[in-house]
Order: structure tokens, then sequence, then C-alpha cells
């Protein structure tokens, strides 16, 4: 085993990447996708910079995931009345067809994921893991 967390970090997120590439296949996305798809559908009407903000995801790769969903048709883009310079994000009925397979694929990852884990331990992994997200955030911010 390495004692590095980079190393298990990273490999798991590669792996859940494989797998879920795999998984939405069918319906013309790859992982990188799924994660804004998602993210609208529980915010529906939420703009790209504040899609990007609650990812910590650059606004280039927002807008290049926004752009791939757009042209699938899962979700559509309106101008915001009140700000110009925002379009607001919404599931299409295409979208909003697919959202439960989306739902199902990712309850089963997270499934996957916290096999032979306790309720107790997935928790606390999570709570690590959030803990270990905004130092690096806080870190990456200080340097810009």
């Amino acid at each position: 085993m390495s004692e590095s967390h980079g190393y298990y970090i990273s490999s798991i997120y590669r792996h859940i990447q494989i797998y879920l590439n795999n998984q939405f296949s069918n319906i013309g996305f790859g992982s990188g996708q799924y994660l804004f798809f998602i993210h609208i559908a529980r915010n529906e009407g939420i703009n790209q910079k504040d899609l990007s903000d609650i990812l910590a995801i650059d606004k280039a790769t927002t807008a290049k995931a926004i752009g791939k969903l757009t042209k699938l048709e899962y979700i559509a883009q309106k101008q915001n009345i009140k700000d110009k310079r925002f379009n607001n994000l919404y599931l299409t009925d295409k979208g909003k067809a697919i959202l439960p397979e989306i739902k199902t694929v990712l309850k089963g990852t997270r499934n996957i994921l916290q096999r032979g884990m306790s309720t107790e331990e997935c928790n606390q992994s999570l709570e690590l893991l959030d803990i270990m997200l905004k130092n690096i955030l806080h870190e990456v911010k200080e340097k810009e």
C-alpha cells in the first residue's frame, strides 16, 4: 500500500471515470459531463458561473461540458432576464428522461465505493475528504 493520499485519490478517480464512461456510453456523454448534469438537475435555473463555483471547476471546463450537454439536447440555456451576461441552465425533456438512469448509476457507484464500510466509516471518509478538498482549494486560491 502506498502512504500517499494523492495516490489513492488519483487511482480512485481514474477508475471511477473508466466505470462511469462505460455506464454512460449509451446516452452519449462521459464521466466529464455527469457532474454538471446532476448539479443542473438539482439546481434548475443555475447559471454557469455559479455552477463553476459550486463544483470548484474552472469556467472553461464548465463551458465545454455545458456545450456538450446542450449539443446533446439534455440541457437548455436561457438568457437571464436580470443579467443578460449569464444564461440559466435547465434540463430539457430529453434530459429529464435520462435523469433516473443517471441517478441509478451514481447510486450504484456509491454503493460499490462503500462496500465493506459501516455507515460511520462512510460518513467519516466523506468528512475527511471534505477537509482535504478545502485545504487544497485554500492553497490554490492563495497562490492565484
